[in-house]
């Protein structure tokens, strides 16, 4: 099977979050306690109190506090909202907000919404910065997640981005 052309046109899973959605993340958190998927320490995308990049291997440190994670798109994206999981029921993750694409059916989409109680479609495409500086628009339609307890704020700091859903509660049978 040959694949698209447009599938393949990333060559780094490293997409930095733009200015105007990382000012509405912290208008519905308030601060960044933690960025667990960091580009840098020294020089970091996101303003946030401490950073884990790919050497600390966020995966197996501590979430603790307010969260924004826009993981490495690629394979194992599911680990990372597994492990947001984990932290939010251990209680150490307070509040996180997520952004990745509107991948309604994949396992790792399905993981996320179970922990999630608000998610903003964007209503146009984020314009991701790569790692030498340059703009690049993505081949999906991304979404941000809000997982927490003050899911108003989220609508109030999102509702300029997009429209703003209230993911439903599961109820286990």
């Amino acid at each position: 099977m040959t694949v698209p052309p447009a599938l393949l046109s990333h060559k780094s899973t490293e997409h930095y979050t733009p200015q105007y959605i990382l000012d509405a993340v912290i208008a519905c958190l308030g601060a960044i306690d933690l960025d667990p998927a960091s580009n840098s320490r020294e020089i970091p995308n996101v303003l946030a109190a401490r950073h884990y990049t790919a050497q600390d291997n966020g995966l197996v440190q501590p979430w603790v506090g307010r969260i924004f994670l826009n993981p490495p798109f690629g394979p194992g994206i599911e680990r990372w909202f597994s492990k947001l999981y984990q932290e939010r029921t251990a209680g150490r993750t307070t509040e996180a907000i997520v952004l990745w694409k509107s991948a309604t059916e994949t396992s790792a989409w399905k993981t996320l919404t179970a922990i999630s109680c608000r998610v903003c479609f964007p209503s146009a495409r984020i314009r991701f910065v790569g790692p030498a500086g340059n703009e690049s628009g993505p081949t999906f339609s991304p979404a941000l997640f809000y997982v927490g307890e003050r899911p108003e704020r989220f609508e109030k700091a999102f509702v300029g981005i997009g429209a703003v859903w209230v993911v439903p509660t599961r109820v286990e049978i």
